[in-house]
């Protein structure tokens, strides 16, 4: 009789297991059930051992299986890989009125466009390193896009994929990390100082760190080369090459008052070394053709980002935000404008417009969402909705000229508008935007000058911009 329980037990355990073999929980489930009847003795350990090694050569025929079936290798040296990017669809309408050429008064000028963009990167992470290497199109730092149809009207005509992210990364504590290469900029800030594309290369250090379950500190230390390389020839009749290097520093808060409310604040110092144009920036008049300006001299700046995060309902977030800058060496970037322009009426003219070296913008932001935390860190879901208005003032010293949004002010400083944009989540992973900003000459005696990327070609007097966009991300 014994003999005979004992059978139907085994058959029990091996019926257990042939269905283990469908489910990886079931199955290691299975292995327990086996070694808890050999601890109680309704199993010896020769049959126990027999059930198991069995259970252990399916699993590790599965395992095979499934890697040879696998068509993405990663070396075992990664613990975690990942594929991320985004395809986006734009119609946009650009509009803007100014000087063309010093004869004429007034120009319009409009530019309708298709255009698209794709992002595609991965990011790996191994022990306490990372990396982050991703490809866009665009060469312009300031614009990952391309138009349709843009070059010699072949319909053969391709985009090149080019890089825009190739950083290793280090944690070194739980409240420090540090990165190194070309990555995302790590500064809190807004676009009225720093396009949203635009990448830095050289060497970051962030640090995070949590006083309590209300309070967090942060701050960033940045060396990133501006442009150029270091080049010294110790020959009497060679020049060697001066370059230019972006050193900044901020650091900032963030509190919780409660599930409900929270704030947040930086102060950013940073500078930019030698003139990397070798002359110095000169803004131009208002009556003159556009003309790009690159020069960097005497830009050191003191940002204030902030913003107020607060729940109005349980399912609807008000954001108030803003951001202030003053360029210390404003004074002397006018002075050495001034002396840079040529002719005597023209200086006259830049001299008299005056230095005007602050910038700011204050707006508020409106959306759905499921709790803080997530209006915070804007992620949305399907069916969430969101809302943003901002007003923005731009001297024509405050701010570096060539790092500014390429979108809503032309790539300009010495311009002033607002800017409205909304976004709905047709899918978790499919958006759909719509924007609208438009924008005026502040000091109508200067141009609105312009460090490159423009696609108006006009000094402007008014622009006005409206986008249309669906993106995929995957």
């Amino acid at each position: 009789m014994k003999s005979i329980k004992m059978r139907g037990v085994v058959a029990a355990v091996a019926g257990a297991l042939m269905f283990g073999f469908g489910a990886n929980a079931m199955a290691d489930s299975t292995t327990d059930i086996v070694n808890a009847l050999v601890a109680k003795g309704v199993l010896t350990e020769e049959e126990g051992a027999l059930l198991n090694k069995g259970r252990t050569d399916e699993a590790a025929g599965q395992a095979k299986a499934l890697k040879k079936a696998s068509k993405l290798k990663v070396s075992d040296a990664i613990d975690n890989a990942t594929i991320y990017g985004d395809v986006r669809v734009r119609f946009e309408d650009r509009q803007g009125s100014g000087y063309s050429n010093s004869a004429v008064v007034n120009n319009n000028q409009t530019r309708d466009r298709a255009r698209y963009k794709l992002t595609a990167g991965v990011k790996t992470e191994s022990g306490d390193f990372y990396t982050d290497l991703a490809f866009a199109m665009g060469a312009n730092g300031r614009s990952d896009n391309a138009t349709f149809g843009k070059a010699t009207g072949s319909l053969n005509d391709k985009e090149a994929l080019l890089v825009k992210r190739a950083m290793i990364g280090y944690k070194a504590t739980d409240w420090l990390t540090v990165e190194a290469g070309r990555m995302d900029n790590p500064l809190y800030t807004t676009p009225m100082v720093w396009d949203a594309d635009l990448t830095v290369e050289g060497l970051s250090e962030k640090v995070k760190y949590k006083l309590n379950d209300q309070a967090e500190l942060f701050g960033v230390a940045g060396q990133w080369q501006y442009k150029g390389d270091r080049s010294y020839i110790d020959t009497p009749t060679a020049v060697s090459t001066v370059t230019s290097e972006l050193l900044a520093f901020q650091g900032g808060a963030k509190y919780t008052f409660n599930d409900r409310t929270s704030a947040k604040a930086g102060l950013t110092y940073s500078t930019i070394t030698h003139n990397n144009a070798g002359v110095n920036f000169k803004p131009g008049l208002s009556t003159a053709a556009v003309s790009a300006n690159y020069a960097v001299n005497d830009v050191d700046t003191i940002e204030i980002p902030a913003e107020i995060n607060y729940m109005a309902t349980p399912s609807v977030g008000v954001r108030v935000f803003g951001d202030y800058v003053y360029n210390t060496s404003g004074s002397d970037r006018f002075n050495k404008a001034v002396a840079a322009t040529a002719s005597g009426t023209a200086r006259n003219a830049v001299q008299a417009a005056g230095n005007d070296d602050t910038a700011w913008m204050l707006g508020i932001a409106v959306g759905s969402t499921k709790d803080l935390k997530s209006f915070e860190g804007n992620k949305m879901a399907k069916g969430d909705w969101s809302a943003r208005i901002w007003y923005q003032d731009v001297g024509v010293y405050s701010v570096d000229q060539n790092a500014v949004d390429s979108d809503f002010m032309d790539s300009r400083v010495n311009m002033k508008g607002t800017t409205f944009k909304a976004q709905y989540n047709i899918q978790d992973n499919v958006l759909f935007n719509f924007a609208y900003g438009h924008a005026t000459r502040k000091n109508n005696a200067l141009a609105a000058a312009v460090g490159g990327g423009n696609d108006l070609a006009l000094n402007l007097k008014d622009f006005d911009l409206m986008q249309f966009d669906l993106t995929y991300k995957f």
